[in-house]
């Protein structure tokens, strides 16, 4: 009797099994899952949007935003709920771009309980003005004016924006199982969100030109700041390194923009290929600027500060009448307001040289007992064998230590912060930090 029971168990577990596992059914005849859809780009990302949401909550509720509830992460979940969408999956985007400008843009988002997006569909009617149409046997929602369409399937919803919809849209639907993207399969199995609220991986024909594989960026925020984490990758090795110690002008209350490098630079003096060669080189192309020269030269550090107003003696001609009603000249000075500019380069005993190719060429210009690069301030420049120096000030300004490799650039009236981490063979580590009041404040009123 308990032989027969066993038998029976074991034969009700292999039907359970076989009606589990469908044998019958091929991979092939599977529907496609919501990553087998995703389109390429030139910028591909995913993110989530409850911790996203969550984490952005702290400057929402800093600036104290008007739709702050709007977004937070419990009125999210619950209107995608009664919208049929999954906002616990995570949610793709892609965008591309030709000759630095816009192309096209989508986000991707899981959909529960297609039956009930219509009705989120009707509801976003009462606000925005769109007509729906069917295109490919598919529900499609559209602004021509603005060409943006929204389009599902029975567990997917693409939001587009750009002119090449339809060709986006038919790549959706016929995609089938395990028809991912080489791009998108080896992004989403890093699982790079599982450590980030946002992450996106930039490829370009332009970054590729430079030699620049890709780059990786991840977002973060403080209740003040925007945090970008980016690692840029060579298709090469690094050329360069970050060493320990640099050396930094004071950073005051007026400095506008602050640059603070040490790098040993002795490899990518020999390797014209280099990204950071190149770009260099194309930078220094539309003022006849010297490359090759200038890296023998320089050793690896610079300071810079600009920023403040700063008083200076000019010299000018005047003509004037003498007794005899001749015209003669004078010669006067007068206090002139300029910016404040110092710059510190550390140099190899071969900077004469250089220096005389900058004067040559015209790049720097001598006016009495001071010197102009290009557009900049009269300065006094100051030189030895190892290095030189140039400030708007009386004095020679003072050169801070320091530890940190980093930029600071004002755009905008907004000080973005460009840290250099570190490298390692083939990548550069950074962040990029953004104070976010200006942006805000030009673009949601504030209460």
């Amino acid at each position: 009797m308990y032989r027969n029971l066993l038998i029976i168990f074991i034969l009700a577990g292999s039907l359970s099994a076989v009606l589990y596992l469908k044998p019958w059914e091929s991979e092939s005849d599977l529907p496609a899952q919501i990553h087998d859809r995703l389109p390429d780009g030139d910028i591909i990302g995913e993110t989530n949007v409850l911790t996203l949401s969550r984490s952005l909550s702290k400057t929402l509720f800093y600036y104290k935003l008007p739709f702050r509830d709007f977004i937070s992460p419990d009125f999210m979940l619950s209107q995608g709920k009664n919208y049929g969408l999954d906002l616990q999956a995570p949610v793709y985007f892609f965008l591309n771009e030709n000759d630095h400008k816009f192309e096209d843009a989508g986000v991707m988002l899981t959909v529960r309980d297609s039956s009930k997006v219509r009705e989120g569909v009707e509801h976003l009617v009462k606000f925005v003005e769109i007509r729906d149409t069917t295109i490919y046997n598919t529900p499609v929602y559209l602004s021509p004016k603005e060409h943006i369409y929204m389009a599902y399937g029975d567990d997917w919803m693409l939001f587009y924006k750009g002119k090449r919809f339809n060709e986006t849209l038919i790549r959706i639907r016929v995609k089938k199982r395990n028809e991912i993207s080489p791009e998108w399969r080896s992004f989403i199995n890093k699982k790079y969100l599982e450590e980030n609220q946002i992450i996106a991986q930039v490829k370009t024909k332009e970054l590729q030109e430079y030699g620049i594989e890709s780059a990786i960026i991840s977002l973060s925020n403080d209740s003040s700041n925007l945090i970008l984490n980016t690692k840029i990758t060579q298709f090469d090795s690094i050329l360069f390194e970050l060493r320990n110690t640099t050396s930094m002008f004071y950073e005051q209350e007026f400095s506008k923009n602050i640059i603070s490098l040490n790098v040993d630079i002795d490899r990518l003096k020999r390797s014209k290929k280099d990204p950071i060669y190149k770009l260099i080189t194309s930078l220094g192309k539309k003022i006849s600027f010297p490359t090759d020269q200038f890296l023998e030269v320089w050793d690896g550090e610079a300071a810079f500060r600009q920023g403040g107003i700063q008083t200076i003696r000019e010299k000018y001609i005047e003509s004037e009448l003498d007794d005899d009603f001749n015209v003669t000249e004078v010669t006067k000075y007068k206090n002139v307001q300029v910016s404040g500019f110092s710059l510190y380069l550390s140099t190899l005993k071969n900077n004469e040289t250089f220096l005389q190719t900058l004067f040559n060429r015209g790049i720097m210009t001598k006016e009495d007992q001071k010197v102009r690069l290009l557009f900049s301030p009269p300065m006094n420049m100051r030189k030895s064998d190892s290095s030189m120096m140039f400030y708007t000030g009386n004095y020679p300004p003072k050169l801070l230590a320091d530890s940190t490799n980093k930029i600071m650039w004002t755009i905008n009236y907004t000080p973005v912060t460009i840290n250099l981490d570190s490298t390692d063979l083939r990548s550069v580590y950074c962040r990029i930090n953004i104070p976010l009041k200006k942006i805000i404040s030009d673009n949601i009123p504030l209460p």
